[in-house]
């Protein structure tokens, strides 16, 4: 009596792709470029002073380093602006970078630049637009010479401002105690690093912000 031939079994075509898909993935991840390691000197919690007692924080020098040497750190997409109270007094230039990457860190930066009095009165009168603030001041926009001219500006202080709140456990693990606690005109909390040059501002209803300046 014959037998009738086994038949053999197929593979179901969707696990032969599944399989296919994992064997490509693991040549993908084996041959795929390293990611750049993050300068230890960018951390947000590594900022220190030298022996001159200049302040490094998040990669640059304060007083030392240029808006162009900035923009070589943290990208081109940067917006400069003159500020002033609503009276036209107290004139000062910053600049923005409305998004940055730290390694994982998405935050925006606001830096001030350092620029005599007569040349931010004379940018001043070149301005191209005035809008008022919502704290009643005035921002100026530049004429474009003048945004060129500020690129070699010196950056005399500079803002973190994280997009994500900061518990105050990953604070008091990162930056450590604070040397002292106020609560300022802003009715907000202010706390401050001596060490690193770091005035930390506690915003219930919004984001913290880390600035860094010279004492």
């Amino acid at each position: 009596m014959s037998q009738t031939p086994t038949k053999k079994r197929e593979i179901p075509p969707f696990l032969i792709v599944l399989v296919g898909s994992f064997v490509l993935y693991g040549i993908f991840l084996m041959f795929q470029p390293e990611r750049d390691q993050i300068a230890e000197d960018r951390l947000p919690w590594n900022s220190k002073f030298d022996q001159q007692g200049n302040l490094h924080a998040l990669g640059m020098t304060l007083n030392q380093t240029t808006l162009r040497e900035a923009m070589d750190i943290y990208g081109k997409d940067v917006e400069i602006r003159l500020f002033t109270d609503h009276d036209g007094s107290n004139k000062t230039a910053e600049a923005y970078f409305p998004v940055i990457y730290i390694g994982s860190i998405k935050a925006a930066i606001a830096v001030r630049l350092k620029v005599p009095a007569d040349e931010l009165e004379a940018v001043y009168n070149r301005g191209t637009k005035i809008s008022p603030t919502t704290s009643g001041a005035k921002e100026i926009k530049l004429a474009s010479q003048d945004n060129l001219d500020f690129l070699d500006k010196t950056i005399t202080s500079v803002t973190l401002i994280p997009r994500k709140d900061l518990e105050e456990r990953a604070i008091d693990l990162r930056f450590g105690q604070p040397d002292r606690k106020e609560t300022q005109s802003d009715n907000l909390e202010h706390w401050f690093f001596d060490r690193l040059g770091l005035e930390l501002i506690i915003d219930p209803e919004g984001p913290e912000a880390l600035q860094y300046s010279q004492p």
